[in-house]
């Protein structure tokens, strides 16, 4: 009876004994995994403390740039601003030196037309105190005779120059042919931008003809058409 009571508190022991270990076995087990879970978390406090710093240099980044930005914008108005100005006043100047070509153009064609006139007017008295003085007659020729004296006459061989225009062309060109007794027309034309003088002959089979006294070419001016890379606006004759 007693030897069953032995047998069985040491069952009982033997079982407490193992309950022991197995439990100490499974506490020794959830230490380690606290501990690794404890690692884990510093691990990512690490994480979240290095994002949270790499946040705020990011921020303070954007912070910087949009004052950037805004300086930009600030600066680019005030670029558009002076860039208006200067348009304005570049629109201003253009006007005034299209202002300034028109007052010269009208200066030079005034100033061609009273020079053309008085000495035409002067010209023409000259010349019929010499033909009354002289008896000289004009009259005008064939187109045969005038392309002879065209092709004869050496007024196409002075050089154009400052002291030397085209209005003298004409003029030497008409004294030359009225010396050979032909009645000859000084043609004055007027451009967009400025004026031109030129000769012609009234022929009796041809009818009139016009001559470039600079080049001896017989051209065919005509308003509204192109010559010497301008409109001809006007064209008058004077015998």
């Amino acid at each position: 009876m007693v030897q069953g009571k032995v047998v069985a508190l040491s069952l009982i022991c033997l079982v407490l004994i193992v309950g022991c270990f197995g439990s100490v076995f499974l506490l020794n087990q959830k230490e380690a995994e606290v501990a690794l879970k404890a690692e884990e978390l510093v691990v990512m406090e690490t994480e979240k403390s290095s994002l949270e710093t790499k946040i705020a240099g990011l921020l303070s980044e954007k912070s910087t740039l949009e004052l950037q930005v805004t300086g930009l914008e600030d600066e680019t108005s005030e670029l558009n601003g002076e860039v208006a100005v200067l348009e304005s006043e570049v629109s201003n100047l253009q006007t005034e030196v299209s202002d300034l070509e028109t007052e010269v153009i009208e200066s030079y064609n005034q100033g061609y037309s009273e020079g053309h006139e008085a000495g035409y007017d002067e010209g023409y008295v000259e010349g019929m105190d010499y033909v009354t003085e002289n008896g000289y007659y004009m009259r005008d020729p064939t187109y045969a005779e005038a392309v002879a004296f065209i092709d004869s006459d050496l007024t196409d061989q002075h050089e154009y120059g400052d002291d030397y225009v085209c209005y003298d062309f004409t003029s030497d060109f008409n004294a030359n042919a009225e010396e050979q007794g032909y009645r000859c027309g000084f043609v004055y034309m007027t451009f967009t931008s400025g004026a031109h003088a030129i000769a012609c002959f009234d022929t009796v089979d041809e009818g009139i003809i016009y001559i470039e006294p600079q080049t001896d070419e017989i051209v065919a001016p005509k308003i509204g058409q192109i010559y010497n890379g301008d409109t001809v606006e006007s064209l008058g004759i004077i015998w």
